[in-house]
């Protein structure tokens, strides 16, 4: 009888929501009461003890640290997904490997950083020798992009200088994911959207980090974080 439970148990461990949750689609973690459940009670105990601290208990960012429930991606997804698995998987690497890790072995480096930790450098301007009329004129092109009001004379000297934006912002300036280059044509803005704030990022740089998950978190909790992450920003 012992063996017998010891077996029984064994099997309803191998069936347990940790174990199904792997394998499962969105899809079918929406269509799973057990599933759902899974995912809400560990992804939220899992952003109160390791997210909030950062991205705030609502996930909303603050800044230099962007809002996770407002659909604009750094990282990964572009908007144009059509089914709900692909986000899925880019928000679990970005969980698993981080954003800009340098903990590694150096044979484990690629580009500066760990291998398969997302990885782009926004560059100091200023300390790359650009004067203070570059910058500005650039602080000006953006402020154009995004829709504001800016010197057009100076917009136009920026001209000059785009090539060097279009690696990481696109050809269009709406954002290149693979580089976590940010849209420079919307209202969002992760370290602030005035001229002093984005003058600031043009001249310094910036090269925030969000810290590798997967030697904390096991499997199950990263893809419990990842589907809830995807789901929330869509408002579900």
């Amino acid at each position: 009888m012992a063996l017998l439970l010891g077996m029984a148990n064994a099997a309803q461990a191998q069936d347990g929501p940790q174990v199904r949750i792997l394998n499962a689609s969105p899809y079918t973690i929406a269509a799973d009461p057990e599933l759902s459940d899974f995912v809400s009670e560990t992804a939220q105990a899992a952003v109160a003890e390791h997210c909030a601290g950062c991205h705030g208990a609502d996930l909303g960012g603050t800044s230099g640290v962007p809002d996770l429930t407002d659909y604009d991606w750094l990282w990964g997804i572009t908007g144009e997904e059509t089914n709900d698995v692909s986000p899925v998987m880019a928000i679990q690497q970005t969980l698993l490997y981080g954003v800009r890790n340098r903990d590694c072995p150096e044979d484990q480096m690629s580009y500066g950083a760990c291998a398969d930790t997302r990885y782009s450098e926004m560059p100091g301007y200023a300390v790359l020798g650009f004067t203070d009329e570059h910058v500005s004129d650039l602080t000006e092109w953006v402020v154009g992009l995004a829709g504001g009001e800016a010197d057009s004379v100076a917009v136009e000297r920026a001209q000059a200088f785009a090539p060097l934006c279009a690696e990481c912002h696109g050809s269009d300036n709406y954002g290149y994911v693979p580089y976590g280059g940010p849209n420079l044509r919307d209202d969002i803005w992760l370290y602030g959207g005035d001229r002093d704030s984005i003058y600031d990022v043009i001249a310094n740089g910036r090269l925030g980090e969000c810290p590798p998950w997967g030697g904390i978190l096991d499997a199950a909790t990263i893809k419990a974080l990842a589907v809830y992450i995807w789901n929330t920003s869509l408002g579900r």
